[in-house]
């Protein structure tokens, strides 16, 4: 009898043993998979190539922060364009949408926070990009909603009082960084009027796979980091944008990362010139001297994406756009195996932007010839005022581009 009970004591003892044993590890999983959480948040705070995020600087949590008041009032809107137009020294696909307000003066119309969180950067233009030309200031506004959610808003033609007494004075062509302002949806943060107003939102805890060197984009690191807009809102709100809007097909939106390994589709970037960069630096110079002029994107149009657009950094000295006469060969097919590739340039409207279709009838303008090339490599030459006919292979003066 005793040994029975010596023996059912013992092992009473070994089942309290063996549940303090699971207690201790249950409770260190915890401790770990909450430093991983916690790990996760610093990963997105020490970011993209390596270096400090600052919009994320002070963020507590990676939760995806819902949308919960448009940027305008719908009734002030006449249109909204989607990502990935090109326009100008946009000649990559367009990393946010345009708002075009009613006809108006400067001013006019009242732009709101889209959701509670923190402005932590507001920088100032007066200059035309392109040109260098001297205007009237207009605001880039980082909003900062949690680790991963960042919305954004520019050419704001003014701040609203609340907003200037926070930050103070930022000069013409300056920007103010690390500030940490709190604001509610909703929250009047400035005027638009006569201009767009651009927006987005970026999600920081996914990079878009259409980018096949995402390195490549560090002077606008978000870039990569665009997401689905619409997506963010109630269907109700994204039932009234839609209505504005000039792109009518999936993703509504639109599409900005087109990169496809070893085919002519995507962006490309002049061999040398140091990616999205340029070699004025970061995102610096004007005319002929922008950080754009090594650009290239053979791409589709955002408002029908059945249709191909050619885009150049630097078409007799300026960034331009194209629509392809006959809309063929369809990029995404063409790759190394097939040769050179020819594509007849026809007038593309505000260089491919704007308007929601394009004339399939337009003259030619010129001709380019593209030959994929191994390596993610692109041999190009462009005929500014030559017909397809006319151009009977490379002449010499063909450049190289890389990605």
């Amino acid at each position: 009898m005793l040994t029975q009970r010596r023996y059912q004591s013992g092992f009473a003892h070994l089942w309290i043993i063996i549940v303090l044993i699971l207690v201790v590890i249950i409770a260190s999983g915890f401790i770990v998979l909450k430093k991983s959480g916690s790990g996760r948040i610093a990963n997105l705070v020490q970011n993209i190539s390596g270096s400090d995020n600052a919009w994320l600087k002070g963020c507590t949590n990676d939760e995806r922060v819902a949308m919960s008041h448009l940027p305008m009032e719908m009734d002030d809107v006449s249109s909204i364009s989607p990502y990935g137009l090109t326009a100008g020294a946009h000649v990559t696909p367009i990393d946010h949408l345009y708002f075009y307000p009613k006809n108006s003066e400067r001013d006019a119309f009242p732009v709101y926070a889209m959701a509670d969180g923190y402005i932590v950067e507001i920088g100032s233009r007066a200059e035309m990009v392109d040109t260098g030309q001297a205007r009237p200031p207009e605001y880039r506004i980082i909003f900062q909603h949690s680790c991963q959610t960042v919305s954004y808003f520019d050419l704001v033609t003014k701040l609203d009082d609340s907003i200037v007494s926070e930050v103070g004075k930022i000069d013409p062509n300056g920007s103010k960084g690390s500030l940490r302002i709190p604001v509610k949806a909703g929250q009047e943060i400035g005027r638009i009027g006569a201009q767009s107003l651009d927006s987005a939102v970026y999600n920081f805890s996914m990079t878009l796979p259409g980018f096949i060197h995402p390195d490549l984009y560090k002077t606008e690191f978000w870039k990569v980091h665009t997401d689905d807009f619409y997506s963010y809102f109630s269907q109700d709100m994204q039932d009234m944008m839609l209505a504005k809007s000039t792109r009518k097909v999936k993703p509504y939106s639109g599409k900005i990362d087109y990169d496809q390994a070893g085919k002519l589709v995507g962006n490309w970037f002049k061999e040398g010139t140091n990616g999205y960069a340029g070699t004025s630096g970061s995102g610096g110079g004007t005319g002929s001297n922008g950080y754009w002029v090594g650009h290239l994107a053979i791409i589709y149009y955002a408002n029908d994406p059945s249709k191909i657009i050619v885009s150049f950094g630097n078409y007799q000295g300026s960034p331009k756009a194209f629509a392809v006469k006959g809309n063929a060969p369809d990029p995404a097919n063409v790759n190394a195996a097939s040769g050179v590739a020819k594509y007849e340039l026809i007038e593309a409207p505000n260089g491919g932007g704007g308007s929601e279709s394009l004339n399939e009838n337009g003259s030619v303008q010129g001709t380019v010839l593209f030959q994929v090339l191994d390596g993610e490599k692109l041999k190009m030459e462009v005929f500014p005022g030559k017909n397809g006919d006319e151009v009977l292979g490379f002449s010499g003066g063909e450049l190289t581009y890389e990605r």
